[in-house]
């Protein structure tokens, strides 16, 4: 796989932590729902999807004139 698929594991495990947290103090969904377990999960397949689609590298050789 090319890309970054370990920093699109991490940060999507995060970024699905963070908004199952949010969600949950914001009165959105229950403690105990379905959705607080999943959105972690979606958040690691977000991530690593992410990883290996996103313009990683230097880019072309653009020249500023």
């Amino acid at each position: 796989m090319k890309g970054r698929p370990f920093m699109g594991f991490f940060f999507g495990l995060l970024f699905g932590l963070c908004l199952a947290v949010t969600l949950v103090l914001a009165g959105v969904v229950q403690l105990n729902s379905v959705v607080v377990s999943a959105l972690p999960v979606a958040g690691i397949v977000y991530g690593l999807f992410l990883a290996a689609v996103a313009p990683f590298g230097k880019g072309g050789s653009a020249q500023n004139g």
